[in-house]
């Protein structure tokens, strides 16, 4: 989420809460140091060194009310991965505790309408996340292929796009997870803590995690060292 913070005794997940000013600070960051952004589908071994991929998970309607702005004026691309039940109230689990969190399903969410903004600016891509937001690893292969499949489809039918690239739920994925992905995307994210290397698996990529706990010092670290830590 681009969005501030909840008062901390009212929240577990300010941590995934990045607040506008402190977005627009890492934007800026980037743009002064040279760093250009593309589409998690135009991954490439041609991308330039200084090439960055921001993803946003689940479908937040702040993705378009806080963070579309900032992307404008700073031009830069977004992949957003929308889960397709995220009108569901019960969508969103901890993932710590496998329970439902009443803090992540209050949030408001995309309405299809808002998506189609959001590819109408040409600065945003929209990927799969399942159909439920599913611990993928728990399901079997036909429920898999179900979560993973029928998302594309609705993604590609409501809004007229190919639906190419996918993000594992909470990050959970198993072998046959990344085989059925093969067969529906031409990439499928990770949250694996690192810099996309072509060594790896187009449908393991990985990802560096932005904190909202973190500042802008914590967020240069990250970019110059390719990891979390």
């Amino acid at each position: 989420m681009i969005s501030e913070h909840l008062p901390k005794n009212a929240s577990k997940f300010n941590r995934l809460r990045v607040k506008p000013k402190e977005f627009e600070k890492q934007l800026a960051w980037l743009k002064e140091n040279g760093f250009k952004s593309y589409f998690l589908s135009e991954i490439s071994s041609e991308l330039p060194e200084k090439s960055v991929i921001m993803t946003f998970d689940d479908g937040y309607k702040d993705n378009l009310t806080n963070a579309l702005p900032l992307l404008k004026k700073y031009n830069f691309k977004a992949n957003i991965f929308i889960v397709t039940n995220r009108f569901n109230r019960d969508w969103a689990h901890d993932r710590d505790t496998a329970k439902s969190s009443s803090e992540l399903n209050n949030e408001e969410m995309l309405s299809d309408d808002e998506v189609k903004i959001l590819l109408d600016s040409g600065l945003a891509e929209i990927g799969s996340h399942t159909l439920d937001h599913v611990n993928l690893p728990s399901l079997s292969d036909s429920e898999k292929e179900l979560q993973m499949s029928i998302s594309k489809q609705e993604i590609e039918k409501k809004f007229g796009i190919k639906c190419e690239t996918f993000a594992y739920p909470f990050g959970f994925f198993d072998k046959s997870s990344v085989e059925i992905a093969k067969k529906h995307y031409k990439f499928a994210t990770t949250t694996h803590n690192d810099v996309y290397k072509s060594s790896y698996n187009n449908h393991e990529i990985p990802r560096i995690m932005i904190s909202g706990r973190g500042g802008i010092l914590n967020f240069i670290l990250k970019i110059k060292k390719g990891r979390d830590r």
